[in-house]
């Protein structure tokens, strides 16, 4: 049985409508509903608007209205991300300042919100390299669009905390001749190391003083340029590596024959469902163009695996053991990419514009934030309380949500309207 929404929850206006910067009445009820929707079309196979506007029982929910909201309204995402942001670090802050937790983890990721290879009308798809080969649809490279986010551990608290759509150069040149012809600003192209800073720098000034950073982050973000600009905030980096990067002049691939006089240690890592044990070497040394040392493990999983995994990590008095243990909590990136995609359809737009995605971006993220916050509450009142898990914080504004339908079908019912009445009125043909 599909859930409807017959009224908006308390909870979900007086955490959104705050964030809503320069909206109209109307727009404000629009991307009300939306997230609205989003948050209770767990049994939607794709979040179309159709579909999502086919779950809303409340004045003025349009399908056609709802895409023109997303197509030619003029509001930007931008005011909206960035007060979004600011509020859940205010958050944090808050949490912090009650519970006493000092170490705050800013995982960088990037992930693909695949399309068919047919999808060619979309301007924010193209072709992007796929390194996930399950997933990849012809060679290594995916149909997608490509977004790059942060996201805040501190303690038990979990957010989603910023994100940007990346462009090509080659869309974005593309892309800029259709624009100069409609009227429409250009996009500038920007790498996805210069995103990250951009996120970086917007989020530093709301960080708890009193927390020690880290950054986390994978191969690819892996750099000199990225490296200073973190240590130039006085936070530290831990990220994984190639194993043709040098340190004291020898590349990390013949650093385990050469420390062979070094007593192998044996990390053992654990995660849901299973643990495994690696084993790890590690030197400190100096990278090229980079003045201060770091250090660097080899991990590989067993004595025969012919294809380590290499770290580095910029803070020198961390051991091995709690360098990979930090660096394991980039996985929290993951689930909520899973979450985002999977669960928020973030990869369900049929939008054709770059703008119109952003927006569609926006208020995906804007739902999610919704229910991390949500799961995150009972801190604020007690800093020992246990919290729930994001599904058992969804599932609860689902729960409430359906008690709000029923109790509108009860009212109905004491009314003394008919049944072909109700009918109509929840399941209008």
């Amino acid at each position: 049985m599909p859930i409807w929404i017959v009224t908006h929850s308390d909870s979900l206006c007086k955490f959104l409508l705050p964030l809503l910067i320069g909206f109209s009445a109307a727009q404000g009820r629009h991307a009300l509903n939306l997230i609205a929707a989003l948050l209770v079309c767990g049994t939607l196979k794709h979040r179309t608007l159709a579909a999502l506007t086919r779950l809303l029982r409340v004045p003025h929910a349009d399908q056609y209205a709802a895409a023109d909201f997303f197509r030619a309204s003029p509001w930007e995402p931008g005011p909206v991300q960035h007060a979004l942001t600011v509020f859940l670090l205010q958050t944090v802050a808050q949490i912090q300042a009650r519970t006493g937790w000092r170490l705050l983890f800013v995982s960088v990721d990037d992930a693909l919100c695949r399309k068919d290879m047919a999808t060619h009308a979309l301007e924010a798809v193209s072709l992007f390299y796929d390194h996930v080969f399950q997933r990849r649809q012809k060679g290594r490279y995916t149909n997608a669009s490509h977004y790059v986010s942060l996201h805040l551990q501190l303690g038990l608290v979990q957010f989603a905390l910023a994100w940007r759509l990346y462009l090509k150069r080659s869309q974005v040149k593309l892309l800029n001749r259709t624009r100069h012809q409609k009227g429409l600003p250009p996009l500038v192209f920007r790498k996805q190391t210069t995103l990250v800073e951009e996120m970086l720098a917007e989020i530093a000034p709301h960080l708890p003083a009193q927390c020690k950073v880290y950054v986390l982050y994978d191969v690819w973000y892996d750099g000199k340029q990225l490296h200073h600009f973190i240590r130039t905030h006085g936070w530290h980096w831990i990220c994984g590596t190639r194993s043709n990067r040098v340190v004291n002049a020898r590349p990390l691939c013949q650093w385990w024959i050469h420390l062979g006089q070094q007593r192998i240690q044996h990390v053992c890592v654990r995660s849901a469902t299973r643990s495994h044990t690696y084993l790890v070497r590690h030197v400190t040394g100096r990278l090229r163009h980079y003045p201060d040392p770091v250090v660097a493990l080899i991990s590989k999983w067993d004595r025969r695996d012919r294809y380590p995994a290499y770290f580095l990590c910029s803070d020198v008095s961390l051991s091995v053991r709690t360098i990979l243990k930090y660096y394991g909590y980039r996985w929290q990136a993951e689930v909520d990419n899973w979450f985002l995609k999977e669960r928020f359809g973030l990869a369900d737009y049929r939008l054709h514009s770059v703008d119109a995605t952003r927006r569609w971006h926006t208020l995906v993220f804007a739902a999610y934030a919704f229910i991390q916050y949500r799961r995150i509450v009972p801190l604020l009142k007690n800093p020992t309380a246990t919290l729930p898990g994001v599904h058992e914080a969804l599932a609860q504004h689902q729960t409430e949500q359906m008690r709000q339908a029923v109790c509108y079908i009860a009212a109905l019912a004491r009314q003394g309207q008919s049944d072909q009445h109700i009918l109509a009125e929840l399941m209008p043909t």
